[in-house]
């Protein structure tokens, strides 16, 4: 129906003083395998070959045929329909200076609440008054269910119609009015149950909200922090405070703001010294220069000990002809900055993982909303791996959304606090096998005995 709707509306764009109908929408995608191995190819199913020509380099569809309203009215119908992704950054930035009859987003769950703020700008501007101007125009998206803490489920319970805005949600695949059963085998739903959990079904068959994020990352590591109380108001010192950032060239950057605390844990009969992290702070916003991440962290009022920056920080910007490492340390010194320790994506999920299982306390300011539709808590439950279509199941590479730059934040500030010791660490004995010198005679069990120990040291 979202693809349809697009030759809908280029149908009733009233005509221009030439006679032409005149329409240009954008069709959205998070990236840009989805947009051609999904989109496109459901574009390609409703919208005929014959209709209008590809240009491949600029991804864009054109229709050029005269179209009969049945009424006796034909009119040349011109509509360009172009496709694009976020995955690249040069796309995102290109939105920006767009103009539109309408954007359609495919999977909207899955898309950075600024893009909509973006197209908003957006839409209404072609074809110019000139040429008659856009009779209607809008945004229309379609998604899978959300989950309670995702921007869309906010909008639309804080939003209505009288606002503009509408969600139509389609019933359940095993309701009583459930939608185009007609044309799927009988007893399709009740098979595609079969072998799911709960949560599966919930969201891909009865069509109802996620209790949480379908593939989270970290979504039980914060349920479980949350029941502990680890997410809680608390007093904190403003002093010896790190900050972790990650950059974003087309679209957000998130900083993570945190301390150390010291505090004794009671072990048995003894008390025993600790060193945990309290996050204490979050920001995030987009379409800002560098200069004002700087002035922000100043305007907090704390004292800080150390800014750890992205490995990215080193790529020399065109504007600027400097990096924003070498901008951060003209700003806070050579000694105030430093670059995170690099270690694989998915180590440091592990990491984060790992400072989640310790005593680390999330103030719950972290909780509250920004400059954004969503919070430091809610990225951290939205960020999930990626869904293969080709094998149906969860991919290990994380999905780059809405939640990726705070959720990547979040990883720098769990790789420092492991990799550099900040942190009270329990670590295991050193089980590495031995050296024999070659003067030594050993038995069997000895080679039984160095082999388990490496492969013992390999595990851990």
């Amino acid at each position: 129906m979202c693809v349809s709707e697009i030759l809908r509306r280029a149908a009733q764009q009233a005509p221009g003083p030439d006679g032409v109908r005149r329409t240009r929408f954008a069709v959205i995608r998070n990236t840009y395998g989805q947009l051609k191995d999904t989109t496109r190819k459901t574009f390609e199913e409703w919208i005929p070959h014959y209709a209008g020509k590809w240009n491949e380099q600029r991804f864009t569809f054109t229709m050029d045929f005269i179209h009969d309203d049945g009424e006796g009215q034909k009119h040349p119908l011109h509509c360009e329909v172009l496709f694009r992704a976020l995955d690249r950054p040069e796309d995102v930035k290109k939105l920006l200076s767009l103009e539109l009859t309408g954007a359609y987003i495919n999977e909207a769950r899955e898309i950075p609440k600024h893009v909509l703020d973006v197209l908003e700008t957006r839409v209404g501007r072609y074809p110019s008054k000139k040429e008659g101007g856009a009779s209607w125009f809008g945004i229309w998206a379609d998604t899978n269910p959300w989950h309670a803490g995702h921007w869309g489920a906010k909008l639309f319970a804080k939003l209505g119609a009288s606002d503009g805005y509408a969600l139509f949600r389609q019933p359940g695949g095993r309701a009583p009015n459930a939608e185009n059963t007609d044309n799927l085998p009988d007893g399709y739903y009740d098979r595609l149950c079969v072998g799911k959990s709960r949560e599966w079904v919930r969201v891909y068959v009865d069509g109802e909200d996620a209790s949480g994020d379908e593939g989270a990352i970290w979504g039980s590591w914060i349920s479980e922090l949350q029941a502990r109380g680890g997410v809680c108001a608390f007093e904190h010192d403003r002093d010896e405070v790190y900050t972790s950032w990650d950059l974003g060239r087309a679209d957000s950057t998130a900083i993570w703001f945190w301390r150390i605390r010291e505090w004794q844990e009671r072990v048995g009969g003894e008390f025993v010294d600790r060193r945990d992290v309290d996050v204490i702070d979050h920001y995030e916003n987009h379409g800002e220069g560098i200069a004002h991440y700087f002035d922000l962290i100043e305007s907090k009022g704390y004292r800080y000990r150390k800014h750890f920056f992205p490995h990215d920080a080193r790529i020399r910007r065109l504007e600027t002809q400097q990096t924003a490492l070498e901008r951060a340390i003209e700003r806070f010194g050579m000694n105030a900055v430093e670059i995170t320790p690099e270690i694989s994506v998915a180590d440091g999920i592990d990491a984060a993982r790992w400072l989640l299982e310790q005593p680390i306390r999330i103030h719950e300011r972290c909780g509250e909303l920004g400059k954004l539709e969503y919070s430091g808590i809610d990225a951290l439950q939205g960020y999930r791996y990626n869904w293969d279509e080709k094998n149906q199941c969860f991919s290990r590479d994380p999905i780059h959304n809405w939640a990726s730059h705070s959720a990547d934040a979040f990883r720098y500030v769990a790789v420092v606090a492991k990799e550099t010791e900040l942190t009270t660490r329990t670590e295991k004995p050193d089980q590495r096998p031995v050296a024999v010198p070659a003067d030594r005679s050993f038995t069997l069990e000895d080679l039984w005995r160095d082999r388990e120990n490496a492969r013992r040291w390999e595990r851990d």
